[in-house]
């Protein structure tokens, strides 16, 4: 089992690591023309947008995987220091996450993304065993435009339950959470050129929901 789940993390790591932040298919796709037959390079056509929300849905995807590796102290520090440095790789610099919990809902707390991460790995001092699961889809709102390109809002909804050594269960929540995402033409870190990038930024919680097995 460790040793699938182990091949599994590799693959993950080295989709992470190809240029799936960048426009790939469609790429080729004419930009939209002004009335006058001029290309706007500052603006994509219907079918790119498409495609770049589906390229955020997978995006966030790799986020929730890594989120399961980082939390799991089964798995070796390496690995889960490999999905921190990798997780980061899809974010905007600066990014934040936020965090609350059922126990105190009007006190949210911001940490800068990669201090969550570092914190999230270390819950193993809290809890004996740890698991983060995500339930439904991931919602992509629509693009809207603005003066460098194109942001959107992506929701998804998370599942945390962390136990203790004599498997109760010292805490359990279900939480929805907004993420900004970025789309502009900036230069893209794999290609070393300006191409249309999706990066996603600030995360806030919407909601937190306790559930009724909560000690």
């Amino acid at each position: 089992m460790r040793t699938s789940l182990y091949y599994f993390t590799m693959l993950i790591f080295s989709i992470s690591l190809s240029p799936v932040s960048s426009f790939g298919q469609g790429q080729n796709d004419p930009l939209p023309v002004d009335q006058d037959g001029n290309v706007n390079e500052d603006k994509l056509n219907p079918k790119q947008l498409r495609a770049f929300q589906e390229l955020v849905e997978f995006k966030v995807n790799e986020f929730q995987t890594f989120l399961t590796i980082i939390s799991d102290p089964k798995q070796s520090d390496q690995t889960r220091e490999l999905a921190i440095e990798n997780a980061l790789r899809l974010f905007m610099p600066n990014s934040t996450m936020q965090v609350g919990s059922v126990k105190t809902k009007t006190l949210i707390k911001e940490y800068p993304l990669s201090i969550y991460l570092r914190r999230l790995k270390n819950l193993e001092k809290k809890y004996f065993d740890i698991s983060i699961t995500f339930y439904d889809l991931a919602l992509i709102n629509d693009w809207e435009k603005t003066n460098t390109g194109y942001v959107t809002t992506a929701t998804y909804f998370q599942r945390f339950q962390g136990k203790g050594n004599n498997g109760k269960i010292m805490y359990e929540d279900k939480t929805s959470k907004n993420m900004d995402v970025d789309l502009r033409n900036r230069k893209d870190p794999f290609y070393e050129e300006n191409r249309w990038t999706v990066l996603l930024g600030d995360i806030r919680v919407a909601e937190i929901t306790p559930k009724k097995s909560v000690q």
